[in-house]
């Protein structure tokens, strides 16, 4: 108990200062903004592309936080680092379990608990596990991942248990629930049939033996059901899966870069990055040394696992836990994240700590204090490390700056640009903004954003108007459209406007912005046909305005003078009355109301709304002048 205990007091103490991290990059789009966590019978229609879809475990622990704390972002940082130690927690008991069991007892029995608590403290701590613990949408990555070990630790406690019927039921259950977390956990079938096979049972043959173990290992291949069910529908076949634009060729040569990087950052974690971009154009000349080195060490893993197995499956846990991400299935909107990194550190750190144990000259030479000291000293260093990565989580703008240091492409660029833009520095951003936008149509839409609010209005029109045209089913696009309309409102040009408004409409007919802008336009439009004496068509357009905005009596008392125009004098009396109920101290509406009874012969009425026109406005000469033409009208 006091190992686990040092294990969550290493945890709380390592990202104590990231609670107050705020939300970034997609935290906006799978909480901030997300309506399906608002409630818990929506949670699983997330739309599609989101972070969420096809995900609905996750979106249910957002919407538990959600009912809970609404958007304190406190509380989802404290489940991230909670989900985090409890899979620190059961590392802990899988790799203790590991090596209690009997073809591993007699070479590390005696030593199983603590070199357990010395892994688990060291992926604990671990600064490449910063973006899946502070990078709320990343639940996903700690979500699946705790099923994951859960599902090992029951495969691993049904040969140790006086109830393994129960620990398998643990297992399956585990693994069902991570295919609902997140598509990564398609692999965890395969790693629980090699466990067995390294760590439990001499042979294939001897493994099957039991009819029970293939009864086990079929209902744990079913939950694959539950996995397709969840991806068929294709939630996310815009940005990853073999429809995108980009070719399984292409993002092997990249993953061939990448995966050495990881290995790299997991000894040397000095430049982590969280926007590594799309994938690059490779050749394999460019990156045949990395790919020396990755088929190397599957060779290496191949052979460890026919002549040390256990060393052999630790290589086989690094390469299986990392394919759905980083192999053939390309995904086209990044081209690496250190967060796919959290469960195939394990086996790295695993792999260090215990090879060092196993060099039986440096145990010799080394007394139990000094390990202690050792170890410490890493922890420590590795420790401070994570703090340090945990205070530029605190600001999107130091994220982005750390990235475009670290790692300078188009997409780090143009992410730069978005955080200055969002901190109110467009001018700063616009140049930064150029150079993201040479492959990132968000980025492109950014910067015509950045482009409208410094009144660049003719770039602006030309970088959404090219961005629409190239990208119709972007979800940037019909925001796109709207600043474009806006930029046609702001210059008076209506018509132009107005089309942009109903295409927006068209893709999103919900968004209150674009219907307030749109009956803008219209009522703009219907002032100026009016003032053209075009009165039919003025009528139609403010009759369009108010069926975005029904409430607007100023629209209301446009669309009366427009009727008053054009001889609808029932009309005019219709609508001036309505506007009135809702303007009652409007001296213009009493007028036109007052002029179009006049022209009815109602002179009597007419005379009552002229006469309260006039106490309104004492002073207007033209309201004076219709009060004095109805009166004589009356004494005719």
């Amino acid at each position: 108990m006091w190992r686990a205990a040092v294990i969550v007091v290493a945890g709380l103490l390592v990202y104590s200062n990231s609670l107050s991290g705020p939300f970034l990059l997609d935290d906006e789009a799978s909480i901030v903004g997300n309506a399906a966590i608002r409630s818990f019978g929506t949670v699983a229609s997330d739309r599609f592309n989101s972070p969420l879809a096809g995900r609905p475990l996750v979106g249910l622990t957002f919407a538990f936080n959600y009912a809970l704390s609404e958007l304190d972002v406190v509380a989802y940082h404290a489940a991230n680092i909670g989900l985090h130690l409890c899979s620190a927690l059961l590392l802990f008991g899988l790799v203790r379990r590991s090596l209690m069991l009997p073809r591993l007892r007699h070479r590390y029995g005696s030593d199983a608990i603590d070199l357990a608590m010395v892994v688990a403290l060291v992926w604990t701590v671990h600064p490449l596990n910063t973006e899946a613990v502070n990078y709320l949408t990343q639940r996903t990555e700690l979500l699946f991942a705790l099923f994951y070990l859960l599902t090992l630790y029951g495969v691993a406690r049904s040969h140790s248990s006086t109830s393994p019927l129960r620990w398998q039921g643990v297992a399956i259950v585990s693994c069902a629930l991570g295919m609902a977390s997140k598509e990564s956990m398609v692999t965890a079938p395969v790693i629980a049939l090699l466990y067995e096979r390294v760590f439990v049972y001499g042979s294939w043959a001897e493994m099957f033996h039991s009819r029970w173990r293939m009864y086990f290992y079929g209902a744990l291949t079913l939950t694959w059901l539950v996995l397709a069910t969840l991806i068929l529908p294709g939630p996310r076949a815009g940005s990853a899966g073999f429809s995108t634009n980009v070719s399984v060729w292409a993002y092997l040569l990249n993953q061939a870069a990448m995966i050495v990087r990881y290995l790299r950052l997991s000894v040397w974690p000095d430049a982590l990055v969280v926007n590594y971009g799309p994938p690059a154009s490779l050749t394999l000349r460019a990156v045949w040394p990395h790919a020396l080195a990755i088929v190397s060490l599957i060779v290496l893993t191949i052979a460890g696992l026919w002549r040390r197995p256990v060393l052999g499956f630790l290589g086989a846990w690094l390469f299986i836990t990392l394919a759905p991400t980083s192999s053939i299935v390309p995904i086209a909107t990044e081209v690496g994240a250190e967060r796919r990194m959290y469960l195939p550190l394990m086996a790295i750190v695993a792999l260090g700590v215990i090879g060092i144990h196993s060099v039986t000259v440096m145990r010799r030479k080394m007394t139990a204090t000094a390990g202690a000291v050792g170890v410490a000293a890493i922890v420590v260093a590795l420790g401070a490390t994570t703090m340090a990565r945990n205070r530029e989580y605190q600001s999107p703008l130091t994220i982005a700056t750390q990235d475009l240091r670290r790692w300078p492409n188009d997409y780090t660029h143009g992410a730069f640009g978005t955080e200055l833009a969002r901190a109110g520095r467009d001018e700063d951003a616009i140049p930064e903004l150029r150079v993201g936008a040479r492959r990132n149509p968000r980025t492109r839409y950014n910067l015509g954003v950045a482009l409208f609010n410094t009144k660049r209005y003719d770039e602006a029109i030309d970088e959404l108007t090219a961005l629409a045209a190239e990208h119709p089913l972007r979800e940037e696009v019909p925001w796109a459209r709207r600043i474009v309309g806006h930029v046609y409102s702001i210059r008076g040009k209506w018509q132009e406007a107005i089309a942009q408004f109903r295409m927006v409409l068209a893709m999103t007919p919900n968004d209150i912005e674009t219907r307030r802008l749109y009956a803008h336009a219209l009522n703009s439009w219907g002032i100026e046909l009016g003032t053209a004496g075009e009165h039919a068509r003025a009528v139609a357009a403010f009759k369009g305005s108010l069926e975005q905005d029904p409430n607007s009596a100023g629209v209301r008392h446009n669309l009366a003078t427009a009727l008053l125009d054009s001889r609808d004098l029932a009309g005019a009396v219709a609508e001036a009355t309505k506007a009135l109920e809702e303007r009652p101290a409007d001296a213009s509406l009493y007028n036109v109301l007052g002029r179009a009874l006049a022209m009815q012969g109602q002179f009597k009425e007419a005379l009552m709304n002229l006469e309260a026109a006039v106490k309104l406005r004492p002073d207007d000469p033209a309201l004076r002048a219709d009060l004095t033409r109805a009166q004589e009208f009356l004494r005719r």
